[in-house]
């Protein structure tokens, strides 16, 4: 499902306010609520995705710092 989906449902609700039945028309709703409802998961599950990412990515970088040899810094050299 897409927004382009739902933008066409929109405006055939509007263009259906004229010839339509009533009950035809709440009918049209109600399959442009269950557009938004599909839209709303799949954000929800884009979202997920990228919150299971980031913690794989935040993972994979604590796990190779924690395992790399730690540099070590060199002491203070004074310069006259």
């Amino acid at each position: 499902m897409n927004t382009a989906r739902l933008i066409t449902q929109l405006l055939e609700i509007e263009q259906a306010l004229d010839n339509v039945d009533a009950t035809r028309i709440r009918g049209m709703l109600f399959e442009a609520q269950e557009s938004i409802l599909e839209l709303e998961k799949q954000m929800i599950q884009v979202l997920s995705d990228y919150e299971g990412l980031q913690m794989l990515m935040e993972f994979s970088r604590n796990s190779w710092n924690s395992t790399a040899p730690s540099a070590e810094r060199p002491g203070k050299f004074l310069v006259n």
